[in-house]
This record gives C-alpha cells, structure tokens and sequence, in this order.
C-alpha cells in the first residue's frame, strides 16, 4: 500500500472517532439533563421544582338568598289584527276545501266532482267549487250541474256524507261568509 492510501484510512478514522466523541458527548449531556430533571423533583408528587402545589378547591362563596320576582306590571296580552275582508274569503275557502277533502275518498263524492267536472267542462272542480263560489249563478249558468246535484242528492251515500259536511259548523261559518245562505244548505238532503 502506498503513503496515499494509509492518510486516506487515517484520516476515514479520524472522522469516525471524532463523530463517536459527538455522539458520545451528546448522550452524557442528555443524560445529565434528565438526573438534573429528576433532582428538581424530589419524588413528592405534590412538589415541582421544589415548590408545594396545592390541589384543595377554592372555598365555596356565600350566595344570597333568592329573591321572589314582583312582577312591577299588569300582563298585556297583544291581540292579532282583526283580518281584512280579503283575509276572511281567503280563510273561509281554505277551510271550505279542507273539510271537503276529507270526504274525497269517498266513492259518492269522488263521482260526483267527476260529473260536475264533465259538465262544467272543467270550470268546476266539484263540491269545493260549488261551495266556495255564487251556487246560484252557476246553477243558472250550468243547469246541467243543477240537474247532476238534484241526481246525487237522492243517493244515500252521497247525502250522508253532504249531511256530514254540512253539519260542520266551520263549514257553515264559511259558507255563510262567502256566499251567505247556499240553496244547498237549507234543503239538506233526508238521510
């Protein structure tokens, strides 16, 4: 081997005991760290770094006795706003309609809508329309209508259930409201 290659092995030595002493020095100094750490804390577990720690709970305050709420004034009980005339025919055909459609499924009335739809050709849309618009004029208009509510009326089915709408006071409340007293309301159908 030449002089070359000995000072290269030499000098590859030289690097790794150097890098050994560094890590060797960084391991003492960790070491030293974690006794010095272990020292502050002499082993109670109600000391750090020496100092007491102390774990009680704050003394409870004194509270004052409730005091009983006085109201200082009367209730007022706001009211809504009477409604508008629109409001009222507004209302009184929503509650029309739902009353009737109640009664939809029932095969009398179902058949009855479907004629007075045929008839009217599709202006009307059954007892709802019959009930929430003038029943005059369109029974003067329409007398084929006239003639399908004077057929059905005979049909015990269909006055039953007519007999069951009528008798609601919503629904003659909201009848009266729209069209005052309707023909079919004061000839009720005999059960």
């Amino acid at each position: 081997m030449s002089k070359v290659s000995y000072c290269l092995i030499a000098l590859i030595v030289a690097a790794l005991l150097f890098m050994g002493a560094v890590r060797v020095r960084e391991w003492y100094t960790q070491r030293q760290e974690e006794k010095e750490m272990a020292s502050q804390n002499d082993g109670n577990p109600f000391t750090f770094q020496q100092v007491p720690v102390s774990l009680a709970a704050p003394e409870i305050e004194a509270v004052q006795t409730p005091v009983k709420y006085k109201r200082a004034f009367p209730e007022i009980y706001l009211e809504d706003a009477p409604l508008t005339t629109e409001q009222q025919v507004q209302q009184a055909q929503e509650t029309i309609a739902s009353i009737v459609e109640d009664f939809q499924s029932d095969p009398a009335v179902a058949q009855f809508n479907q004629e007075v739809a045929e008839a009217s050709q599709g202006e009307l849309n059954g007892l709802v329309d019959l009930s929430t618009q003038n029943l005059q004029q369109i029974l003067q208009q329409n007398p084929e209508v006239a003639r399908i509510v004077e057929k059905h009326a005979q049909n015990a089915d269909f006055a039953k259930a007519l007999q069951e709408i009528f008798e609601n006071p919503q629904f003659q409340q909201s009848v009266k409201e729209l069209q005052g007293e309707s023909p079919l309301m004061q000839k009720q159908p005999a059960q």
